[in-house]
């Protein structure tokens, strides 16, 4: 098996789930696998059902987050940006999908912010959001720039 063969992976979660039905972690690998073969629609629908019954799994909330903006919903991407926050605020990686979001709302200055938290909490958020399409008419926003600019070496005394 790849290690992104989604189908087998899709298989693997199915038959995880089989075995044992509240295993939370096969469940979200489900939706993640189905939204990765191109159907979000189907993901976000599985994902929907996964936090109804995981409503603590802010990893879940998130994935469905970028399931919702590959489907063009934008404004529930940011419901559930913000519902994977609620569940769990150290979870930064959230505030990537969040500020995508943010971005196609118009809310920019807003999506900046929350990119640059997202790369302040992992650095390679800062060139995913470079080479991201979802950011592309920030690019010749001043703060964004910042935002995704390498760090700055210090200066030795």
């Amino acid at each position: 098996m790849g290690v992104w063969d989604w189908k087998q992976i899709e298989k693997l979660a199915a038959a995880a789930l089989a075995k044992k039905a509240d295993d939370m972690n096969a469940s979200r690998r489900l939706g993640q696998a189905i939204g990765m073969q191109g159907n979000p629609a189907a993901a976000i629908a599985h994902l929907q059902k996964h936090t109804y019954q995981f409503p603590k799994d802010a990893k879940a909330y998130d994935l469905m987050a970028g399931m919702q903006i590959l489907a063009g919903a934008a404004q529930d991407a940011l419901a559930s940006a913000d519902k994977a926050l609620a569940t769990d605020a150290n979870f930064k990686a959230a505030r990537y999908n969040r500020a995508v979001a943010c971005v196609k709302l118009g809310k920019r200055e807003e999506g900046i912010r929350d990119l640059a938290t997202a790369i302040a909490a992992n650095a390679d958020y800062r060139e995913a959001a470079a080479e991201d399409a979802d950011f592309a008419e920030l690019a010749q926003n001043s703060r964004f720039k910042e935002a995704i600019a390498p760090p700055k070496k210090e200066e030795k005394k």
